[in-house]
């Protein structure tokens, strides 16, 4: 088995997934050292860790893993996506900031505003707040666990640099469910172990970043990118020069949609 792996690991590095094995450790959650350890047939190779590596990477074939027959990869594996339609869904509540939630079955979804304006694109009025102004905002649907209070938004990614190609990471059309932290909280100690990511807008830009360090002494918080490329390097904002912040509640992967002659 430990063929197999070395052979899957050099094989996600070349094709870009990580940039090395010890970036490939870190992304699976793994210390580098205890995984080169598994690949290298010193420590057993768990149920665990290749339900790590399938989620990391799902065309990679398990069964080729363990036993070595079949082929590496097997055949990009869609998930659909089912579509929430109006007519299937019954009212419950609308908190204080207008976002609606609805009941379907023992399912509950939340529709928000979706923002005219991707995460890494352009912050198009001049107010602190994203606001609708002259142009008809839409709407998009999530599932949720819970009612909840607070200004809810939806943003699409567009861009990079937040992209690995690993599911953990974000690709351009993805949808994300985001929730505004108040000007009033930003320079308290703010969450970003629990809350990651957040859609950060100063100046004219939206950018979807990693949060991964404050200092609350100076008001300066450090954000990241996901994709390991020089151009998208850490960078520093001083809380004073941000317009807004918003966290990642949760990620709505891309629909793909295929013409009927495609599934013959």
């Amino acid at each position: 088995m430990t063929a197999e792996l070395k052979k899957i690991v050099k094989w996600l590095v070349m094709q870009g997934k990580a940039s090395s094995q010890r970036e490939l450790a870190l992304q699976m959650g793994y210390n580098p050292s205890a995984f080169s350890q598994i690949l290298n047939g010193h420590v057993p190779v768990s149920e665990k860790f290749l339900s790590r590596l399938s989620a990391f990477e799902p065309m990679v074939n398990l069964d080729w893993v363990r036993t070595g027959r079949g082929d590496m990869l097997v055949a990009s594996r869609i998930e659909a996506i089912p579509t929430v339609e109006d007519d299937d869904m019954e009212f419950c509540s609308e908190n204080t900031h207008g976002v609606k939630f609805y009941k379907r079955g023992k399912q509950l979804f939340m529709k928000v505003r979706h923002v005219p304006y991707a995460a890494f694109g352009q912050f198009a009025n001049d107010s602190d707040r994203l606001e609708p102004l002259n142009e008809e905002w839409g709407e998009e649907t999530y599932e949720v666990d819970r009612l909840a209070r607070g200004n809810y938004l939806s943003f699409e990614v567009q861009g990079e640099s937040m992209d690995t190609g690993s599911r953990q990471s974000f690709e351009a059309g993805d949808k994300v469910l985001v929730r505004e932290l108040e000007r009033v909280f930003w320079k308290e100690r703010l969450r970003f172990n629990d809350w990651p990511y957040w859609v950060v807008v100063f100046g004219s830009s939206v950018l979807l970043k990693q949060m991964i360090a404050q200092d609350q002494e100076h008001g300066i918080l450090t954000f990241h990118s996901l994709n390991p490329s020089p151009e998208y390097a850490d960078f520093n904002l001083c809380v004073d020069d941000i317009r807004a912040l918003y966290k990642v509640i949760k990620k709505k992967p891309k629909e793909i949609r295929f013409f009927e002659d495609d599934l013959y």
